[in-house]
């Protein structure tokens, strides 16, 4: 009758033990997904030194803004392009961007892959295809990019372009 009873035990033991792998297994696994998720998200935000010159949202999302007349603009309006580089594991890569600037805010965009290796053309589409809604309204002496899209060297490229269109259109 003991040896019975301690069988039950290991059995019981058995079980408890496979349901606690398999529990921590999908927790696990709704981590991984949410991390994705969250990284994804945190990839693609605009990263500043400068409070954008933007105000409240209809969603109730609120940026740093200033009840202060606006400075002297820094930059003077029109369209700038300009042509990035970066080094990518394929090679040397780059990217054209054209911005057009209003009271030192980008009021519109467009970009054009200049990539040679098809891994990194790949990156600069997916990073052209999601980039727009992150550049146009900001005010472009805060602007820089990081990760857009899953694509990080892409932005290295649009920064620099960024700034060689910075140094064009600077107020003298």
């Amino acid at each position: 009758m003991e040896q019975l009873s301690a069988n039950k035990r290991r059995e019981f033991v058995a079980t408890l033990v496979v349901l606690l792998v398999v529990a921590g297994v999908v927790t696990a696994a709704g981590v991984s997904a949410h991390r994705r998720k969250v990284v994804s998200t945190a990839a693609s935000i605009v990263q500043t030194t400068q409070p954008a010159k933007t105000s409240s949202s209809a969603s109730g999302a609120t940026s740093n803004t200033s009840n202060s007349p606006p400075a002297t603009p820094t930059y003077k309006d029109g369209t700038y392009a300009a042509t990035g580089s970066y080094d990518s594991p394929g090679g040397f890569e780059q990217i054209t961007v054209t911005v057009t600037i209003k009271s030192d805010v980008i009021t519109g965009t467009s970009a054009q892959s200049g990539a040679n290796d098809p891994e990194a053309s790949e990156y600069q589409s997916q990073f052209i295809s999601g980039y727009k809604q992150l550049v146009v309204g900001k005010d472009i002496s805060s602007l820089r990019l990081n990760r857009v899209a899953g694509s990080s060297l892409t932005s290295q490229g649009f920064n620099n372009a960024i700034s060689q269109i910075k140094q064009q259109a600077k107020q003298s």
